[in-house]
Parts: structure tokens; C-alpha cells; sequence
């Protein structure tokens, strides 16, 4: 649905702070603009948002989880950071765009629809506010939130524009919160209706779509949440309230035997011959079932190169070490939550996941 803004929609102040203290936004300069706004929304005013308050970037809905397949890619936001420290915030008179978009759940907290990415490139660019829509929403669940999303990825520059696979991704979370049947017929119906899906893709990348959604779920799949270390790192830090000091507490990645083999020279060799180090695993394994594997890959690599360093010794020594204990050494003290589905109460109490419970 299209909504052209006008001047009585705007709430608060008209004028905002510019971004890197240079000018002004002013809001007034949104009247007349039209938007978009998703199905499952209505308009409801012009305003703007409180970045250091209403921005939790470690939270799902502001890191794009069930939305894209790899959350919100650093290069995007480290793009709009740049385009923010260098031309500040354009309005549509300077030669931006739409506002981002949101509304504000039962608690009061504020859920982004469209825009995640540019608030958080100003949050890190240390800006207080931003223009943003309020919308209301009308229709139940979190699928116009997903669908919304999507939407707005798909329909962004071609560098950032949404993929096959995160249209996948999405379609996969709805089913997974019982939001989307797993059929065929009701699949094409969301795809077609509340994504005008034909608008970026041809009939064989839909086809492609519908049969991967169908698949995975058949398969017992579910969403992963996938980011780059430097974020787990961060919500280990902020949020689990676990140090990742990479001394005495690292974090690996556990899809591939060069990382196995970088822990165990990296930590366990450095840091763990007088004191176990404690080592935490997470994947950008798009499927559960491939990041399961990885893990136990991952578990005989350790041992195994335990062992192998005091045969080596032994052998050099011309003595034979009998009992071999690698938990002398280092522990894996668990993986990051990452199902969005089998992992969900872990994390929402932010905790760690059980080697025996992955």
C-alpha cells in the first residue's frame, strides 16, 4: 500500500540534530513523499527514533535474523557508517529516501520493520535520532514483520539486494512459527501475494524457492542464526555475559578442520599446557544437520590432536604417556544457540548449548 506523508503526520519535533553535528533533518521535508508500507501495516505517523534507547542490536528483529540468511552483513552497515561520517543523513529534498519503519510491540518495545541497517550504522556512528514511520499493525503474528523485511531487502540496491537463499530463509521461519503451511499452494500464495515475488525473480527461481522451503522443512531444518565472529564476540560479551579474552575463554568457528587445528595451536597450545582453556563453538552452517556433523568433526580434531602432541613427545623422549586426559588441556563449554526453533528457550535465557544437547 502506498502513503503519501503529510504535514499533520508528523509527531515531536520537526527538526532533528544532523548527523555528525553538521545542520539539521528536518522532517518537514518528508511531506508530500510517498512510501510503501507492507501489507499487515498501516501508516500511523512520522516521527523519529531514539538510537541509543529503542536500537538493541544484539536482538533478532535488529540483526535480520529469519529475515536474511547471514542477519545484517558488516559491509552494508560499515557502508551506510561511511556514507553517514562522510555526506551525513539525506532527506528526499537532498537526494535520499524513506525514513525506516517500525512499530512498537505489547511492551512497548520497538520492532523495525524496514531500515535496521541504517539505524544501526548511525547508532555506531554514535547519532541520537533518526526519522522514522510508526506504523500500526493490523494483522497478527510476526509474518508482516518477516514479509516486510524481506520486501524491503528485496527491493534495495543490487549490492545489498535480498538472495534467493534469504527469501528461503524467511519462508522457512513463518513455517517454523507456524505462520506458513508447508505446502506448495499456500507457499506460492504468500510469495505471489504479499511479496509480488515475480517483481525479482523468474519462474525459475521461484520454483527453486518453493521447492528449497518444502525441502528443508521436510528434512526437520530450521532457521540458523548466522553472523560473523565479531558479533558473537560482542553478544558473548554483552549479552551472555561470557568474556571471550582469548586467553582463557576463545571462540571458533567449528565448520572446517584449518579452524580445529587453529584452536588447538592458537589455545590449547599457547594457553592451555598448566590451565584449561574453555573453548565456545558456533557455524555458518545454513542447515542444523551439516552444523551437527561439523561439531563432532570438530570434538575427535581436539582429541585427537591431543593425543597425538604426547605421542610425539613420547616418542622423542623414548617414553610412552598412558593416560592421555585432554580435558587437562582445554573443555568445550558449549555452542552459541543458533536454531532459531530447538535452540529458543537457550536463548532466550542466554545460555550456552550443551555439547550432548546441539
Amino acid at each position: 500500500m502506498k502513503y503519501t506523508i503529510k504535514l499533520k503526520d508528523i509527531v515531536g519535533p520537526h527538526k532533528l540534530p544532523g548527523f555528525n553535528g553538521v545542520g539539521e533533518i528536518n522532517l518537514e521535508d518528508y511531506v508530500d513523499h510517498t512510501v510503501d508500507i507492507p501489507k499487515g501495516f498501516d501508516f500511523g505517523s512520522l516521527g523519529s527514533i531514539d538510537l541509543n534507547e529503542e536500537v538493541e542490536a544484539e536482538a533478532d528483529e535488529w540483526s535480520n535474523d529469519g529475515v536474511r540468511e547471514v542477519g545484517n552483513t558488516e559491509e552494508r552497515i560499515d557502508s551506510l557508517q561511511n556514507s553517514f561520517s562522510v555526506n551525513g543523513y539525506k532527506t528526499p529534498k537532498q537526494g535520499g529516501g524513506s525514513p525506516g519503519m517500525g512499530f512498537k510491540d505489547d511492551d512497548g518495545k520497538q520492532k523495525p520493520v524496514e531500515g535496521r541497517g541504517r539505524a544501526l550504522g548511525g547508532k555506531r556512528n554514535l547519532e541520537k535520532k533518526m526519522p522514522w514511520i510508526n506504523l500500526r499493525k493490523t494483522d497478527p503474528g510476526d509474518r508482516p514483520r518477516i514479509t516486510g523485511g524481506v520486501l524491503a531487502n528485496l527491493s534495495h540496491d543490487p549490492a545489498t539486494k535480498a538472495t534467493l537463499e534469504d527469501v528461503i530463509t524467511a519462508g522457512l521461519s513463518l513455517i517454523n512459527g507456524g505462520e506458513l503451511e508447508p505446502n506448495e499452494v499456500d507457499i506460492n500464495e504468500w510469495l505471489k501475494n504479499d511479496l509480488d515475488i515475480f517483481k525479482f525473480f523468474v519462474q525459475g527461481k521461484v520454483t527453486q524457492i518453493v521447492d528449497g522451503i518444502i525441502k528443508r522443512y521436510s528434512e526437520g531444518e530450521n532457521v540458523v542464526r548466522i553472523k560473523e565472529r565479531k558479533e558473537w564476540v560482542n553478544i558473548l560479551n554483552s549479552v551472555f555475559k561470557i568474556p571471550v579474552d582469548n586467553k582463557t575463554i576463545f571462540l571458533f568457528s567449528m565448520d572446517s578442520d584449518t579452524y580445529s587445528s587453529r584452536c588447538f595451536t592458537d589455545a590449547v597450545l599457547e594457553y592451555g599446557t598448566k590451565k584449561p582453556v574453555q573453548i565456545i563453538l558456533y557455524t555458518k552452517r545454513k542447515l542444523p544437520s551439516e552444523a551437527r556433523k561439523k561439531k563432532q568433526i570438530f570434538m575427535n580434531d581436539m582429541e585427537r590432536y591431543t593425543r597425538k602432541m604426547y605421542s610425539i613427545v613420547g616418542a622423542n623422549r623414548k617414553t610412552k604417556f598412558q593416560e592421555v586426559e585432554p580435558s587437562e588441556h582445554y573443555e568445550i563449554i558449549g555452542c552459541i544457540p543458533q536454531f532459531i526453533i530447538d535452540h529458543a528457550e537457550e536463548w532466550d535465557s542466554k545460555t550456552l548449548i550443551g555439547l550432548n544437547d546441539y
